[in-house]
């Protein structure tokens, strides 16, 4: 490692002096300490990876309230994975 020498700040180790390497690490609390007080939330919880079926369900779901907000009426979700069929149809009165 080269050791250099500066007038002002005393050693210099590399391109960093070591005022400039304690000043950085002085300054992580207070990082901390802003971002709590920003109400920064932290990561959320892990929760469990949703299976291939419950994702179908909620997906159609979702695209049966999409049309819902579109054209009104009530739609129904109908999804048989034996038959490979899935259906979001609409009931009622209301045409579109």
């Amino acid at each position: 490692m080269h050791r250099f020498s500066d007038q002002n700040e005393g050693p210099i180790i590399g391109r960093f002096s070591r005022r400039a390497i304690l000043g950085a690490f002085a300054s992580v609390p207070a990082i901390g300490a802003a971002t709590a007080a920003a109400g920064v939330s932290r990561l959320p919880a892990a929760q469990p990876p949703e299976h291939t079926e419950e994702r179908v369900m909620r997906l159609a779901r979702e695209l049966s309230a999409a049309l819902e907000g579109m054209h009104g009426g009530e739609w129904q979700v109908t999804v048989d994975h034996s038959f490979g069929f899935a259906l979001i149809v609409q009931h009622g009165a209301v045409q579109s």
